[in-house]
Order: C-alpha cells, then sequence, then structure tokens
C-alpha cells in the first residue's frame, strides 16, 4: 500500500510524509496464521528508516458469531533496536463491534482499542487508550471503488497525548492491494 502519512494509534510514524508498506499472511484452516508486514518510516535523526513487525496468532469466529483473536507481535526498527518493543494482543468481535487488547511485554504500554463497522457501508469507527502516551480517534471510510486495481481508503484521524503537549489531526488517504 501507499498513504501520504503513516498513520498508528493516531500518530505519524512518517513524519507527516508518504509511506509505503506490504507484508504476507500464511494461515491454516483452523485459525493458526504468522506473517510479516513492513512499513517506511521517519522519526527524525539518525533513527531507523523502517518499521519490520512479526506476528503470530490464533484467530477464529464461534458458532453463536463472537469472533476472537489472540496473538504475539514484535515490532522491530532495523538500525534503532533500542526502539523495538512486542505485544500480546486479544481481540473479540461480534457483529459490528470489537474490542482489542493490547498487553505490552518488557515495560511497554498497553493499549485498548474499541471499533465499530457500520454495517457494510465501508465506514469504521475506532477509538484508542495507549497508556501513558494519549487517546486516539480514526473515522474511515474504504471507497466502493477500484483505482488501476488498487483499493482506495481515505480516514481522519486525532491523537492528543495524556500529557496535553502533543494534539496530531489529519486526514490520510490509502491506496492498496
Amino acid at each position: 500500500s501507499i498513504t501520504n502519512d503513516y498513520i498508528w494509534r493516531g500518530m505519524t510514524q512518517s513524519n507527516e510524509e508518504p509511506a509505503i508498506s506490504g507484508g504476507f499472511d500464511i494461515a491454516a484452516d483452523n485459525g493458526l496464521y504468522f506473517g510479516t508486514w513492513g512499513s517506511s518510516i521517519e522519526f527524525g535523526g539518525d533513527s531507523a528508516s523502517m518499521e519490520l513487525d512479526y506476528y503470530f496468532g490464533l484467530s477464529n469466529e464461534l458458532d453463536n458469531g463472537l469472533s476472537y483473536d489472540l496473538g504475539y507481535i514484535s515490532f522491530t526498527y532495523p538500525g534503532d533496536d533500542d526502539a523495538d518493543f512486542e505485544e500480546i494482543y486479544l481481540g473479540l468481535s461480534y457483529s459490528y463491534f470489537g474490542i482489542t487488547f493490547y498487553s505490552g511485554q518488557d515495560d511497554a504500554a498497553d493499549n485498548v482499542e474499541f471499533s465499530l463497522d457500520i454495517g457494510d457501508t465501508g465506514i469504521g469507527l475506532t477509538f484508542g487508550d495507549y497508556e501513558d502516551t494519549g487517546e486516539y480517534t480514526i473515522i474511515s471510510y474504504d471507497l466502493p471503488l477500484d483505482f488501476l486495481g488498487l483499493s482506495v481508503g481515505i480516514a481522519w484521524s486525532d491523537f492528543e497525548s495524556e500529557d496535553g503537549m502533543s494534539d496530531e489531526d489529519g486526514v490520510y488517504i490509502t491506496f492498496s492491494m
């Protein structure tokens, strides 16, 4: 995918510049999966210019319609090992509603995220609380069109730091395949 700004938990990861990302997953019929994902980033200075994530987990939907996703993710930043961290996550969803708890490992912060998909409209709403960092809101819309074989999404993101020193708002557009 290509985006005008890589936003993660409401915060820019590319210094409000375009980013390119991609990855792959391998999933089994029983719900086990693993994969990797990477993106260009820009934190400023001599820090890393790439994020590489590795993850695995188990997801499935029960007979009553409740879905779950339990997994592990490692965020790595080649060239800046001090920025690396890991999370264990548990997501539950039913119909259009979801909640995911990310437990930060080795002193990494926890995060809780609530999501709502408004039917089959392509509209989504996410609220998150990133421990000791801030709160974020994201409203997204997956456009019902295909542009040169790419899906198009547009989103508005608002982040306010817990200490009140940072308030990031922005609109971003993503083209993905």
